[in-house]
């Protein structure tokens, strides 16, 4: 099935709209799909004769396209006294916020109301926001709210002063399809509530709010369950359920099986399998979870035998083998190593790759042999699907971007290995589609064929991808010439390492956690990025550090079998904005903000009053009241301008010191740093009209600078004037 929705996440260090998935309820339109509600047949036709019915259609790995994620979009505005945000399509944010908005969606069984669960969406509000603004699903029913009104639409408003509002309202989950190809199982659900259980897609609520004060708040958003059940990012199952978990190659891999199904396999052999296909892949693009469902068999009758949603989230019909060349556990898992969004053109791509990697991973894993994974490429050879040209979906019949588009991906990967002494494979170019700014079109997929293997290797390409010519099956001794020996596998990404990400500037140096960061004016970013062979042949590499879609460093070489070699990558940013860092696959999310305000929180001298002219020492400590880094500048002012001036930057609640010296003569001084109360320091007498001047000095290490040792400019005068009328006296 076509993984849904794009794979990065933008964070936005101020506020915006929290998605936890797409409108649950709505017909899925580009598919046929349609939602069933409570009242429609087919709630009540879960696991029924009727779906049952159907013939069993040839087996296939699964859907040709699944429910589609909403777009990402963003918007923001900060000022000195507040801010405002609102976005669709983003994860947790601002992390480092003192505190965020807490969204949290509590799911219920309706046991009673088939077809329909219960949400109850609960707030946490900090002091400081102003206003919050929920929307809610098209098709839903609210029936209770606490500190919230209507407003207009699906729109709800906070009242301002409740500390924990929430709404509750209940909501369709079942989603099916009707299917005629090969892609479909028997029945027709994509999702559905059983009554007693239910595996659904979570619903978005995109919400809005507002606050007071220049620290930007975020959100965070939870979810959980009201009784036994599971929650990923974007599906969540209701009902008890056994957990497994494997870590492996970087990510964590959990397997949820609910007490209603009854698995072909035993979890082991399933996490194994994931474990093995993500050490094969080397295409970038590891999530750091992957949640897979089994859905239960028993009583529904599903319209898919497995459907990846979101990022990293996917179900399996419990009944699905591993010892098959159309691997279903393999194929989803491929689609959730997909970063690449695709143009009409380029959408064959998608589930010819998968079917081709569930194919080829499950023979190289000992679930298939040579004979099994020739029949899955075989079907791409007959008609109807075989005269499709897969760069226009519109030719489209049987599944043939599955169908021919597996057999048109696994003539390419044989032509590359050939063309390249097995140096470089089609993962070569599923990597470079990976980190491909933008959507993918034909154009993009060619180019990278032609730049991985030559020229030769891309004109077969493009006459099988956008032609209705098939590529001729091989034999077994031709795949084994290509095949025979595991190609060069090079991954390029981020290091897997703790200072992968690491900041330093003037206000700290330290390691950060990926894949969104926030930093701060001034500071500079170093990316370490890794290139890995876990193949049997050497290659050649380049790894490009990519900012905003533009290349500004890379680094090339050979890299052996077995070997790691890594590259560090500095960036500074000196202005506030959001920005994309990329080392081959891996994007970095940066957001720098400008450095909140420090402020002088003490001004002392040693003393106020002296008897005779001296030297009088300054101190001013200037301190970061925030949790974010602060800068400032220090400028303590006498009479004659500053005697010290500095600018600072301070680590959240650090302090700093800074002193200055002034030799003052006779006479009364005042003395200024910041918004802090003003000191006077008095020395000796007055004389005449005249304060004496003013003084000057440095910091604290020990210099100064002055009028000389208790002679300010007057006082000198008098003295000159007395020398000489003494002298006049003693002429006469």
């Amino acid at each position: 099935m076509t993984r849904a929705g794009g794979r990065r996440v933008v964070v936005a260090a101020i506020a915006l709209f929290i998605l936890v998935g797409t409108v649950a309820g709505t017909g899925i339109a580009d598919t046929g799909a349609a939602t069933l509600s409570p009242a429609d047949p087919g709630v009540s036709a879960v696991g029924s004769a009727d779906n049952g019915s159907v013939a069993e259609p040839p087996r296939f790995a699964s859907d040709t396209t699944g429910p589609g994620a909403p777009p990402q979009r963003v918007r923001k505005s900060v000022t000195e006294s507040g801010g405002s945000a609102s976005a669709v399509g983003t994860d947790d944010v601002f992390d480092a916020a003192a505190a965020n908005v807490t969204a949290t969606q509590e799911f219920r069984l309706t046991p009673e109301k088939r077809g329909e669960v219960t949400v109850v969406q609960r707030y946490q509000v900090p002091d400081r926001v102003a206003a919050l603004k929920p929307r809610l699903p098209e098709d839903v029913t609210v029936t209770a709210t606490k500190g919230f009104s209507h407003a207009e639409g699906t729109t709800y408003e906070w009242d301002g002063n409740t500390s924990a509002p929430q709404i509750t309202f209940t909501l369709r989950v079942n989603e099916t399809r009707d299917l005629a190809g090969p892609e479909g199982a028997r029945g027709r659900y994509l999702f559905v509530d059983a009554g007693e259980w239910a595996l659904f897609r979570k619903p978005s609520i995109p919400t809005s709010w507002s606050w007071r004060g220049a620290e930007p708040i975020g959100i965070t958003r939870e979810s959980t369950t009201a009784g036994p059940g599971h929650v990923g990012e974007w599906m969540a199952y209701m009902g008890t359920v056994q957990t497994y978990e494997r870590r492996a190659h970087g990510q964590r891999f959990q397997l949820v099986v609910p007490d209603r199904a009854a698995l072909a396999e035993s979890p082991d052999s399933i996490l194994d399998t994931f474990a093995a296909s993500a050490d094969q892949l080397r295409v970038g693009d590891r999530d750091d979870e992957v949640v897979a469902f089994a859905a239960p068999t028993t009583t529904v009758q599903w319209g898919v035998r497995g459907l990846q949603y979101g990022d990293s989230d996917m179900w399996i019909r419990d009944a699905e083998p591993l010892a098959t060349a159309e691997n279903t556990w393999i194929h989803e898992y491929v689609h959730t190593r997909q970063d690449f969004e695709t143009a009409s053109s380029a959408k064959w791509t998608t589930e010819a790759f998968a079917t081709y990697y569930a194919a080829l991973l499950a023979m190289e894993q000992g679930h298939a042999d040579y004979d099994a994974v020739r029949d899955v490429f075989r079907q791409g050879t007959r008609q109807p699907q075989s005269d499709a040209v897969l760069t226009d979906p519109s030719t489209w019949t049987n599944a043939a971007n599955y169908l021919k588009g597996s057999l048109v991906a696994a003539d390419t990967d044989r032509r590359i290995r050939l063309a390249t002494d097995q140096s470089r494979s089609l993962q070569a170019v599923f990597s470079t589609l990976n980190a491909h700014p933008g959507p993918v079109d034909q154009r993009a997929v060619f180019e990278s064929v032609g730049t991985v293997a030559g020229p030769e290797v891309r004109r077969a390409a493009v006459t099988y991808a956008s032609t209705a010519r098939t590529p001729d099956l091989w034999s077994r001794a031709a795949h084994g010439e290509a095949f025979g020996s595991t190609p060069a596998r090079v991954g390029i990404g981020l290091a897997d390492a703790p200072d992968a990400l690491a900041v330093g500037g003037p206000y700290r140096n330290a390691s950060l956690d990926g894949p969104d960061v926030a930093l701060f004016a001034g500071e500079t970013l170093t990316v370490t990025g890794a290139v890995t062979n876990t193949g049997d042949a050497a290659a050649e590499y380049e790894a490009r550090f990519v900012v905003d879609d533009r290349v500004v460093a890379t680094e090339a070489g050979t890299i052996r079998p077995g070997e790691r070699v890594t590259h560090a990558f500095e960036r500074t940013f000196t202005e506030p904005g959001e920005h994309t860092l990329a080392v081959g696959s891996d994007e970095v999310t940066v957001e720098v903000h400008d450095p909140a305000s420090a402020t002088v929180t003490d001004f002392s001298a040693n003393r106020t009053a002296l008897s005779a002219p001296g030297a009088v020492t300054f101190t001013a400590t200037v301190s970061n009241t925030h949790d974010v880094p602060a800068r400032g500048n220090v400028t303590i002012r006498g009479p004659n301008g500053p005697i010290i001036d500095r600018d600072v930057a301070l680590g959240p609640g650090e302090s700093r010191t800074v002193s200055g010296v002034a030799r003052l003569g006779r006479g009364e001084y005042e003395f200024t740093v910041g918004d802090a109360d003003a000191l006077t320091v008095t020395v000796g007498q007055t004389v005449g009209d005249g304060g004496g001047g003013g003084g000057s000095g440095q910091d604290g290490d020990g210099g100064s600078t002055g009028f000389g040792p208790g002679f300010g400019p007057v006082t000198a005068l008098v003295a000159v004037l007395a020398a000489l009328a003494l002298l006049g006296r003693r002429r006469a």
